[in-house]
């Protein structure tokens, strides 16, 4: 591999890193802000029964939102290993 090769792989390798970093920040996020409605939910007034249809809606919610970033991740990350089995 050429210097100016390696050292474009090496900054989109670092570009790809942080964009990794970011999506995963915004995961956390995302799972943060779904386990503080999930206690909120418990410390509700309401039955068992309707706190349990809150929790799968809110569920389900969660899982649609996080699954676009989820994918990202993965195509994120599947960049990062071909890169690394070109270097």
């Amino acid at each position: 591999m050429s210097n100016c090769a390696s050292h474009q792989y090496r900054m989109y390798s670092s570009s790809l890193d942080l964009m990794m970093k970011e999506v995963a920040r915004t995961l956390g996020n995302i799972d943060f802000e779904h386990q503080v409605e999930l206690e909120k939910i418990e410390r509700s007034a309401s039955t068992k029964e309707l706190k349990q249809y809150i929790r799968e809606r809110l569920r389900a919610a969660h899982l649609e939102r996080r699954q676009p970033y989820v994918a990202l991740l993965n195509q994120l990350w599947m960049q990062q290993r071909g890169q690394s089995f070109a270097a």
